[in-house]
C-alpha cells in the first residue's frame, strides 16, 4: 500500500463529504474507517474517484455502504494511495452519488429508531420474555427471534449486533425492531440503566449461572458451558451442591470463559458467580 493522503476522524468531515472529497480529486486509493472502542473496521476501495468496493462487518458491496452512511458518525478515518493491482474484485457497480442519496433516505426513514439507538455504542438487552422463548424453543426459534441472535450476550451494543448478524443492514434493522416493539428487548437508556420492569430474572441455580455467562456469550454458548462444566464435577445436580462445591463450580465455570473470551472476562464472571451463590443457598 502507498501514501497517505488523508487522515481524521468522521467526527471533523462527514462520511458523505469524505467520499465526495475522494471523488472529486480522482484517487485510487483505498479508504479505512476505525472504531477502536467498538472494535469495528471498514474499508473502501476507490479506482480514479470511483467506488469499486465497500466492506463492513459481513456486508459487501452497497450494503456496507447502507450501514456506514447510517452508522458511522465518528471514527478515525484514513486514505491511502494504491495501485491498479491491489484493488479487489468489484463489488460496487452504482453510482457513488445514487449511493449516498439512497443512503440518506434509509437514515431519514430510521429516524425513529435511531432517536433511540443512536449510535454504535448504544446498549440493547434481552428481557426476560425473549430468553423464555429461547428455551422453550431451543432448536427451532421463534420467527420473530432469528436464530443469529442467540449468539449475542444478553446486553449488547448495536456494533455487536451488526457483527453477528447473517442479514442485510435493512432487514438486521428491522430484526431489533422487532425485538423492541415486541418487548423482546429494552434499550438501554442514556444513562445506562435498563428498565427493572424488563430486567431478566434468575429463576434457578442453573439459569442464574446461565444468564451471568450470557454477558460475555450468547445464550446456547453460555448454557453449554454451564452443563459441560456440571458433567465434570463428581455432583452434577446444581440443585444439591453445598456452598463449598457451589465455588468450585464458579471456578471451573469462569476458568472455561477465560479459555474462550479472555482472562479479564472469566475473572469477571467468577466475581460475580462468587457473588450470587450466597442469594441461591
Amino acid at each position: 500500500m502507498g501514501t497517505t493522503l488523508l487522515e481524521g476522524n468522521l467526527a471533523s468531515i462527514s462520511f458523505p463529504n469524505l467520499v465526495q472529497l475522494i471523488k472529486m480529486e480522482s484517487k485510487t486509493a483505498l479508504l479505512e474507517l476505525n472504531r477502536v472502542e467498538v472494535n469495528q473496521q471498514a474499508e473502501m476501495y476507490f479506482q480514479n474517484g470511483m467506488l469499486k468496493y465497500a466492506a463492513v462487518n459481513a456486508l459487501r458491496g452497497e450494503d456496507a455502504m447502507f450501514r456506514i452512511i447510517c452508522w458511522w458518525n465518528t471514527g478515525d478515518f484514513k486514505v491511502v494511495s494504491c495501485t491498479q493491482d491491489e484493488l479487489p474484485e468489484v463489488n460496487v457497480t452504482r453510482q457513488i452519488d445514487w449511493i449516498l442519496l439512497e443512503g440518506m433516505r434509509r437514515m431519514d426513514e430510521c429516524k425513529p429508531f435511531k432517536d433511540l439507538l443512536p449510535d454504535l455504542t448504544s446498549a440493547v438487552s434481552f428481557t426476560q420474555e425473549a430468553l423464555e422463548a429461547f428455551e422453550w424453543d431451543r432448536n427451532d426459534p421463534p420467527e420473530w427471534i432469528p436464530h443469529w441472535m442467540r449468539r449475542l450476550p444478553r446486553s449488547f451494543s448495536m456494533a455487536q449486533l451488526f457483527d453477528v448478524s447473517t442479514q442485510g443492514h435493512k432487514e438486521t434493522c428491522d430484526s431489533l425492531k422487532a425485538m423492541l416493539y415486541t418487548q423482546g428487548s429494552m434499550a438501554h437508556s442514556r444513562d445506562g440503566g435498563l428498565d427493572p420492569a424488563h430486567a431478566p430474572i434468575q429463576k434457578t441455580r442453573f439459569d442464574s449461572f446461565a444468564l451471568i455467562c450470557m454477558e460475555v456469550m450468547g445464550y446456547d454458548a453460555a448454557r453449554q458451558m454451564v452443563e459441560n462444566t456440571l458433567a465434570e464435577m463428581p455432583n452434577s445436580d446444581i440443585d444439591a451442591l453445598g456452598f463449598t462445591q457451589m465455588v468450585d463450580l464458579a471456578d471451573r465455570i469462569s476458568m472455561a470463559v477465560s479459555r474462550q473470551v479472555g482472562f479479564d472476562q472469566g475473572q469477571e464472571i467468577n466475581r460475580k458467580l462468587r457473588a450470587r451463590i450466597t442469594s441461591l443457598l
